[in-house]
């Protein structure tokens, strides 16, 4: 205790020994404890301790209460987030409960040392209750302040980057415009600005003047802008803001999510599309997921630009595919997919690769979470051995025998009295609610939690930690499953990490077949063949069931290991007291994150597989020439550029948000999008990709390329999944088996270029910290942070069907592989109630064709009793035609005046009767044709041929589709 050492030279009581006296209320009897404390009769000391008292007042007690007051008095004024500066204005609120509590319990001390020849037991006894609030709220303040006192420090210190690099040549900062501003006119749309801020999220409650601004001039393609009264289309201006160079378009393309399933069926609809002249016509191609697997493949194809040796020089010919004969039938490129369509691991080396690369993520995750837990319980250690709210050195008992636990003597009445607290606080407030009528204010409602909050941190100090503590070292003394000590505690750690590996492998690669009835419902195991369709799927109890175990595991081996720590922490050597900690404080901001985790080794693999051109070889033969991974980064600004006579590439991904108000109903994640002109989404604005290249540091750039946006946008299973379960979710976030990664937030960028470099605002990372990985953990995403978690585009929207329209396309493809459960197209469902809440675009198709789509409703094959296991899967059609209508017209076609009436052409990959011979063999072989689960991306030849063979089948259907609508329609949509 700092009065200690800076009160006048006097002989002063042991610090220890002062604590000592506060909890002496825990003894029995209490006169004998207090005596034995400041020693025999004690006259002497007893005045010495109530001049340590005195000093107490005078300088300890108002000294740390400043230091709390005025470290959580600039976070409140200077923390970047708002989340912080609440968290910072409550704990400087909070300061004052260890001030009074620690000024009564010496009031009540001084007392007793008074009265210690008469009745000293009910000052002691009230002193003893002072100092468990006391204690178990100035700590965690203390490690607050800390926190946020060493947090404003760095950022003094370490500023962040001094600008926005915007495109060559870099300009001190970046153009920003907001997307508010941008929809309702009251900005030049043609500014091309580098960095667009997203608006206000709906139901926000901090308004903005920006929303009511009644200036509303015509837009540029002749429209009237919306006002304030008109809410409906200005959320659709700013939810669908048309980005600069994005105009409106008569044709798009849309590549549904699904893995290599998806891959393959997307190549076979580009194939057939192209034949029938969509694609030259496409303006847009958004792929999701598998599709964009396809997608990407084309577009680095037919990239202008070349591999180039070290003096920058092209060294081989690498340009001779068009767009015209990229990916044809028995082209090189097609022949290089097909050949390495097993993309994960076909070798049994790269087998060996990918197990050992799930190997070391997982071990560096469990390794920094057991060095979480064992320096917890080291502090746990020197806490109770600092303060005795628990005995410690009765655990390490000699002669084996554990004591019964008995919770500190004293515990209930702090506790009830804060309870009760809360309750007076709720019930006076309810009263005064009715008596006037008017709601509780918030800060009623803040103190309220903040006094249960109190209550359940000394439950926790003095209850809790001590039964988990002396839980396990029961367990360890009486169990024999274990050896017991560091032995038994090593063994369980190897036991926990084998699990977890094992675990982690099965719920992410496991796959069941299951049969469902025509209605679908789970057929019976008995049910005939003919009268149920058989599909894959990745989910199920068991799956359930081990990624439970595997959580519970962890946790049991998270807590005997820092109950252990906790026990025998004393009588290790002084490195391990001193190492421990201070690798705890260095090796997160070593390690990144992401690299440790699967996406570096998904974005090789995936590259390997679909990043090829078409070149000549060296024996001047033509073939398929792979890119060199390492030697050429294919830069999102460069290598995805739009190229002549194909639709540009925009790969749709999400972004992990956990504010209810950003993110669409049931989903807990808002689209994001990676293309070479602009990365970013509605609600997290957007960036010119070359100026995220430019500000990005080195080892995030390499997140923004072609291969990484083809990888992120199927990152299928993350730690933030959407609608997925949470076990999952957690279970992959700590076992390190989880795809996506971090990029930076374009909504912070946006803040930077326009306002900053401020020394508040936190640095652009440099890497992924442990931080990132603790957030994915507990699954907290903001939307003002400077890294987005992004994932697989499938968590928001699988068909890519959402961001297509928010580009405004008068005839839309959607080519779906997305594996729905029969009967009915669920994926297309859930786009069109999207595509209406998020934008207001309504979509029908009548109901009658769309139900054609359902397995078993074509007219059956004869015979019908050998053909009876495929009639139960035929569907009357796969191609069915609905109507887009938008918020307001579009000007599609400058020749023509706007309209908000569009055509969408889905075609869905089920099977027909009037599918080729050859298909049809293949489904009577494979029972789950064309269902086979997404997490089975290991195809052979012949699933890739066969469900390339079924896209060519989608896209020759939908592009006879486009004809007869364009027909019926007079001509009018130009395809």
């Amino acid at each position: 205790m700092l009065v200690y050492w800076l009160a006048p030279p006097l002989v002063k009581p042991d610090p220890g020994a002062e604590v000592q006296l506060q909890f002496a209320a825990g003894e029995d009897p209490i006169r004998e404890a207090v005596l034995e404390i400041i020693g025999g009769n004690g006259s002497d000391r007893a005045e010495l301790f109530k001049d340590g008292l005195l000093l107490d007042w005078q300088m300890f007690v108002p000294g740390y209460t400043l230091a709390l007051a005025a470290v959580f008095g600039f976070g409140t004024l200077f923390l970047y987030r708002s989340a912080s500066r609440t968290w910072a204005r409550r704990a400087l609120a909070i300061t004052a409960v260890p001030l009074v509590a620690d000024c009564a319990e010496n009031l009540f001390l001084y007392l007793g040392l008074e009265r210690l020849d008469g009745d000293p037991d009910w000052a002691f006894t009230w002193a003893a209750y002072c100092a468990q609030v006391k204690w178990t709220v100035v700590v965690p303040l203390v490690a607050a302040a800390l926190w946020a006192g060493t947090t404003l420090a760095f950022r003094l210190v370490l500023r962040p980057r001094a600008e926005v690099q915007g495109p060559q040549p870099p300009h001190p900062r970046a153009v920003v415009r907001s997307a508010h501003k941008l929809a309702d006119g009251s900005e030049s749309w043609w500014d091309d600005p580098d960095v667009i801020a997203p608006p206000a999220a709906p139901h926000s409650a901090t308004p903005l003047a920006d929303w009511t601004a009644p200036y509303t001039p015509p837009s540029p393609n002749g429209a009237a802008r919306p006002g304030p009264k008109d809410s409906a289309k200005a959320r659709w201006h700013t939810r669908a803001l048309q980005l600069p160079g994005r105009e409106p378009a008569e044709v798009g393309i849309c590549a549904s999510g699904g893995g290599i399933r998806s891959a393959s069926v997307v190549l076979g609809a580009l194939q057939a599309l192209r034949d029938a002249g969509v694609v030259r016509a496409a303006r847009y191609l958004v792929s999701v997921s598998g599709g964009g697997f396809t997608a990407g493949a084309f577009q680095l194809a037919l990239t202008p630009e070349q591999p180039r040796d070290k003096k920058g020089k092209p060294f081989v010919r690498a340009d001779l595919a068009t767009p015209e004969d990229v990916f044809a039938p028995g082209s090189p490129e097609e022949d290089h997919v097909r050949r390495h369509a097993k993309y994960l691991a076909d070798s049994p080396k790269e087998k060996l690769q990918a197990a050992g690369t799930v190997l070391r993520g997982m071990f560096v995750s469990l390794g920094m979470l057991a060095l979480i837990f064992t320096v917890a319980g080291m502090y746990l250690h020197a806490f109770y051995s600092f303060v005795p709210l628990t005995d410690l050195d009765s655990l390490r008992h000699p002669d084996g025998r554990v004591p019964d636990f008995r919770p500190y003597a004293h515990v209930r009445i702090p506790v009830l009295a804060l309870i009760a607290l809360a309750g007076v606080v709720t019930l006076v407030a309810s009263l005064v609610r009715a008596s006037t009528g008017k709601s509780r204010p918030a800060w009623v409602r803040s103190t309220i939690k903040t006094i249960v909050a109190l209550a359940l941190a000394v439950a926790a100090y003095t209850v809790v930690f001590p039964a988990v503590i002396w839980f396990f070292v029961w367990l360890a003394d009486t169990q024999t499953l274990l050896p017991k000590g560091g032995r038994g505690v090593s063994l369980l750690a190897v036991l926990t990490a084998a699990a977890t590996w094992l675990g982690a492998l099965y719920t992410a690669a496991h796959k069941s077949v299951k049969k469902l009835k025509p209605d679908g419902d789970t057929a019976g195991m008995f049910s005939k063949s003919g009268k149920s369709i058989t599909v894959q799927s990745s989910t199920g109890w068991v799956k359930a069931i081990v990624c439970w175990l595997v959580l519970l595991l962890l946790g049991f081996f998270g807590l005997a290991l820092l109950s252990w720590v906790a026990v025998y922490a004393g009588e290790w050597d002084w490195w391990w007291k001193w190492g421990l900690p201070v690798a705890l404080l260095v090796l997160p901001f070593l390690i990144d994150q992401t690299t440790f985790s699967l996406h570096p080794f998904y974005r090789q693999r995936l590259a390997g597989a679909f990043a090829v051109r078409r070149a000549v070889l060296k024996d001047g033969s033509v073939g398929g020439l792979p890119y060199d991974y390492n030697a050429e980064p294919t830069s999102l600004s460069t290598h995805a550029r739009k190229v002549d006579r194909f639709p540009q590439v925009i790969f749709a991904a999400s972004a992990a948000v956990s504010l209810r108000n950003r993110t669409a109903p049931g989903r807990p994640a808002v689209p994001f999008t990676f293309a070479s002109d602009y990365v970013g989404g509605p609600d997290t604005g957007w960036v010119r990709t070359s100026t995220m290249e430019a500000t990005a540091r080195p080892l995030i750039r390499r997140d923004i390329t072609v291969q990484s946006a083809v990888a992120v946008s199927g990152a299928a299973f993350a730690s933030a999944m959407g609608t997925q379960t949470m076990f999952f979710e957690r279970l992959l976030a700590l076992s390190n088996l989880r795809l996506g990664t971090w990029v930076p937030n374009p909504a912070y960028l946006a803040e930077l270029a326009k306002y900053g470099p401020d020394w508040t605002m936190p640095r652009l990372p440099r890497m992924r910290r442990l931080r990132y990985q603790l957030q994915e953990l507990v699954g907290r995403y903001s939307d003002t942070s400077p890294m987005l978690l992004c994932t697989d585009g499938g968590h928001f929207d699988n068909l890519g069907l959402v961001e297509m329209l928010r580009l405004r396309c008068r005839t839309i493809y959607v080519i779906d592989s997305s594996g729905d459960t029969p009967p009915l197209a669920t994926t297309l469902a859930q786009a069109v109630t999207l595509a209406y809440e998020d934008l207001g675009v309504v979509i029908e198709f009548p109901k009658e064709e769309v139900l054609k789509l359902v397995p078993g409703s074509a007219a059956p094959l004869k015979p019908t009793e050998g053909m009876a296991a495929l009639n139960a899967r035929f569907s009357a059609s796969c191609v069915v035609t609905g109507t887009i209508k938008y918020p307001e017209p579009v000007l599609f076609d400058p020749d023509a005046p706007p309209s908000d009436e569009g055509t969408i052409i889905f075609a869905k990959a089920n099977l027909t009767p009037d599918m080729s011979y050859e298909l049809l063999s293949y489904a009577l072989k494979e029972k789950a044709f064309p269902r086979q689960a997404t997490f089975d991306q290991w195809f052979d030849h012949a699933q890739f041929d066969a469900y390339r063979a079924l896209g060519h089948f989608l896209g020759t259907a939908a592009g006879k589709a486009g004809k007869a609508g364009k027909a019926g329609a007079g001509g009018k949509h130009r395809t």
